[in-house]
């Protein structure tokens, strides 16, 4: 089937298939430093989402419906893309009649950047069933002066999916993007802690009970993020109360791909099993690990107040897999390593394209990219997470290793390794 090469405003129909994968490109080398997001808009009839779940984006990965699902790491050999989208047509709600999909520049006006800064930017429109290319859009980025774009729209027309070129912006970021689909975006949060509140004297009487209140409404969505881009990059940060810093969140989203790329996702072949894990060292010298190997799965209410939230084997988790932390024993812990390697599967990291995301809860997302990998080391260290004073240090590490062993001996963790299985 020929591809249809589309200019703004013109269009396609799409196959008789469920499933389509939008996958979008740009050069990033005629920009360094440039963070482009891409972002899709599950919107009715009123152009405005039904709900804050159906935008997503690096920050909410999956519709409620699963209709949508955002790759941040897309690339395959020989292809232009960087991120895509794979979309489920027969799961689109009826409520739905439109997909656009977007593209911002992060800070693009503070740093002065905008698309016409990019040498090329594209999106490919595929059929993974037949595995081939159904349309493409080169957006014309000479003069463009717009940090938030709207590059195509999937959308319903007497019954029949379509798929628009659109390539239209403003000068802006992806807050007033959102805003303009109708979704509640949080404020950026106030420099300035909270007070804390006083405990009453111990002879002081309690204070009544207070009456029932109505379920909290739900949280506008946060689209802040610190990016952590070299190795030995760090950021500290304070606690918002007392106490301390909540239930902290580890997250590792990976490509399960197996080596066909794009297409191969929708075909039931064996993916990437690619295991989350860390290395624990508390204050008062105790040591082990937090894996699926072994079952040492930890705990989050008692030590080490580390635990592994399930071990992903099938690749149907669209989230990944996950650590949670209690922050509010900070000072309990002295440091912990956080690791990922390849129990099978894809034989390098290149195609795994791992994303980790640290979720604290009232700061902004801290994203690490496994973006520079080491071919042949089936052992990662992705991140140090360490007690830095009542402060919470998060470092970029992203070395890699052949095996615990070698990774344990360069940390000096001082573990003894023997070999496991999860079977």
């Amino acid at each position: 089937m020929a591809v249809s090469a589309l200019t703004p405003g013109a269009n396609v129909a799409i196959p008789e298939s469920d499933r389509i994968v939008v996958a979008i490109g740009w050069d990033p080398a005629s920009q360094p430093g440039m963070e482009v997001d891409a972002s899709a808009f599950m919107a009715g009839s009123d152009g405005k989402v039904p709900s804050d779940e159906h935008f997503v984006f690096y920050g909410s990965r999956t519709s409620p419906d699963g209709a949508v699902r955002f790759n941040p790491s897309a690339s395959s050999a020989g292809s232009p893309d960087l991120q895509s989208f794979e979309i489920d047509l027969a799961k689109v709600p009826g409520r739905v009649e439109v997909i656009d999909i977007c593209l911002t520049i992060h800070e693009g006006q503070a740093r002065g950047q905008s698309f016409g800064n990019l040498r090329m930017v594209v999106a490919r429109l595929l059929e993974p069933a037949a595995n081939s290319e159904i349309a493409r859009f080169d957006l014309p980025v000479v003069g463009m002066k717009e940090t938030a774009i709207t590059l195509g729209r999937i959308y319903r027309r007497n019954g029949q999916w379509k798929f628009r070129a659109v390539g239209q912006g403003f000068v802006g970021g992806l807050a007033p993007l959102a805003r303009q689909y109708g979704v509640d975006v949080a404020e950026e949060a106030s420099p300035v802690p909270a007070p804390v509140q006083e405990k009453p004297a111990a002879s002081a009487p309690p204070p009544p009970s207070p009456p029932p209140q109505p379920a909290p409404a739900a949280k506008p969505v946060n689209l802040s993020k610190i990016t952590l881009e070299k190795r030995g990059q760090s950021v500290s940060l304070e606690k918002k109360n007392a106490k301390g810093f909540g239930e902290i969140l580890f997250n590792l989203n990976w490509n399960r791909r197996p080596k066909g790329g794009l297409f191969s996702g929708f075909r039931g072949n064996k993916g990437i099993d690619l295991d989350l894990g860390c290395l624990w060292e508390l204050e008062d010298g105790e040591i082990g690990v937090v894996q699926a190997l072994g079952e040492a799965w930890g705990d989050f209410r008692y030590e080490p107040f580390i635990q592994h939230a399930g071990d992903d084997r099938t690749g149907a988790a669209a989230e990944g897999e996950n650590i949670r932390i209690n922050g509010d024993q900070i000072s309990k812990i002295k440091r912990i390593l956080v690791f990922a390697f390849i129990y099978e599967g894809v034989p390098n990291w290149a195609a795994a394209d791992g994303v980790a995301t640290v979720k604290i809860p009232g700061n902004s997302d801290i994203e690490v990219r496994l973006d520079n990998p080491a071919s042949g080391q089936g052992m990662c260290a992705i991140a140090l997470i360490e007690n830095d004073g009542g402060k919470l240090k998060v470092t970029k590490e992203e070395r890699y290793f052949g095996n615990h062993k070698d990774m344990d001996r360069a940390y000096r963790w001082g573990l003894r390794w023997v070999a496991g299985s999860k079977d």
